[in-house]
């Protein structure tokens, strides 16, 4: 069973194009790079995967690193119940291979944290869909109920996941 509540302000206000505080103000003109292997072009975030130290434009921290940098996730996956406990590994392996695939599409997309307590596993992430994302494989493969919850207009979502 998947639930979805949204908090929403007003009807009829206008929403502004973009709202995440850590895009640059009035975008970045040409190209720039990240130390992280991000790289910006044509108005874009890509990967880098060549091993070259050489890049061309200006050197700046991407929104990712500048999110993983103030520990400020844009999204938080709680997973619970007796089936995690039963079937950890399992999902955690599911879980680094979906973050793993996310950030060949989207390099602003990363994880930025797991962590494992009694009442279950904990993720945060940089990224609103890399969030939704990992509910929905964890949802897929093994059932239960998922939930979103979004705040309103702003990050962070939170997914929570239990069976």
């Amino acid at each position: 069973m998947v639930t979805t509540s949204r908090k929403t302000e007003e009807k009829g206000q206008r929403t502004p194009r973009s709202m995440d505080a850590y895009q640059e103000k009035g975008g970045v003109k040409g190209a720039a790079y990240c130390s992280c292997g991000a790289v910006f072009r044509n108005k874009r975030w890509y990967h880098e995967d060549s091993g070259s130290d050489q890049h061309e434009g200006q050197e700046l921290v991407c929104p990712a690193c500048r999110r993983i940098a103030d520990r400020n996730p844009a999204g938080i996956v709680i997973l619970s119940g007796d089936f995690l406990a039963e079937h950890e590994s399992e999902i955690h392996n599911l879980i680094n291979n979906t973050a793993q695939g996310a950030v060949t599409k989207n390099p602003l997309g990363r994880v930025i944290d797991i962590s494992t307590d009694k009442d279950g596993v904990t993720i945060t992430t940089t990224d609103v869909k890399l969030a939704q994302k990992i509910g929905r494989e964890v949802y897929k493969s093994h059932g239960g109920q998922l939930q979103f919850i979004w705040s309103h207009g702003e990050p962070p979502i939170r997914v929570t996941w239990s069976r």
